[in-house]
């Protein structure tokens, strides 16, 4: 029996979990029904399933692929076909259980990748499109395997930068719903660095604010985070109030979650600092 079923009920109603990942993702485990008892065991309203899809033709990194029933196959349209099958089918079975489930996708960022993530947009209906920096300059910088050598070309300065103008350009292209877990450098970072990341990101705030409420991208509040062990949310609930002074929409909690029992990780706190995320609408 998996321990997912041993999970505490949320106490408030309605919540929603919309960033999880199934076992079509090649870094997580468990099978949509899983995740789908686990949301139920959890009180959840709704969950969204985000899967990954990276395919940067350049990147270094061996994650250019989706598992399709424990086998790895090429990341492609064609590829990605049971995986929405599926998520659509559960949408079917647990709308009578009283769990909406959606159908969403986490795309990893690259460059010029804007038509790409075009096409694979357009070929689904998708419910949600999740737009998911994961690299800089080709390399991962959330990998065990490779942040040091993406971390050992730049200074902390340079690599903040780097970062967000990253973000920048993903929010500017205007294909994304969301822009997921924010300041997600911090993962390894905050070891790797020496200096204090605390306030790094300062310079390029009111820059990414601005386009992201121009193209009408939303942030998540990512509680992975506490899971990694580094003692906050991507982004932090600093950069999350401030955005949402700015005027940037922020609607929707994710998990992350890679186990069924990740699911609306650590909701009942994170909701309070944003309470309109439960239903995923701004007042």
């Amino acid at each position: 029996m998996s321990d997912f079923q041993e999970l505490e009920p949320i106490h408030f109603e309605g919540a929603m979990d919309y960033h999880v990942h199934c076992d079509y993702s090649i870094d997580a485990v468990g099978t949509i029904d899983e995740y789908c008892e686990a949301a139920l065991k959890r009180n959840l309203a709704e969950i969204c399933f985000t899967t990954h899809y990276d395919c940067n033709p350049v990147g270094d990194c061996q994650g250019n692929l989706i598992s399709i029933k424990g086998e790895h196959k090429t990341t492609s349209i064609e590829n990605l076909k049971p995986y929405v099958e599926d998520v659509r089918k559960a949408a079917e079975k647990y709308n009578l259980r009283g769990l909406s489930v959606k159908l969403g996708l986490e795309f990893g960022w690259f460059d010029n990748c804007q038509e790409t993530a075009q096409k694979v947009k357009d070929a689904f209906a998708f419910d949600y499109f999740l737009c998911g920096i994961h690299e800089i300059e080709n390399i991962c910088f959330c990998c065990r395997s490779t942040y040091q050598k993406c971390f050992d070309r730049y200074s902390l300065e340079q690599m903040v930068e780097k970062y967000f103008q990253t973000a920048i350009k993903a929010s500017d292209s205007g294909l994304f719903d969301t822009i997921a877990h924010l300041e997600y450098y911090i993962k390894y970072a905050k070891n790797y660095y020496k200096e204090n990341l605390d306030n790094a990101y300062e310079p390029y705030l009111e820059e990414l604010f601005k386009s992201l409420i121009a193209t009408e991208t939303t942030l998540e509040i990512n509680t992975a985070g506490y899971r990694h062990g580094v003692n906050q949310y991507y982004p932090n609930i600093k950069i999350i109030n401030r955005a949402k002074k700015a005027g940037v929409h922020v609607q929707f909690l994710g998990s992350d979650a890679h186990r069924p029992q990740d699911i609306g990780f650590d909701f009942e706190i994170a909701a309070s600092f944003v309470p309109n995320t439960i239903t995923g609408t701004e007042e």
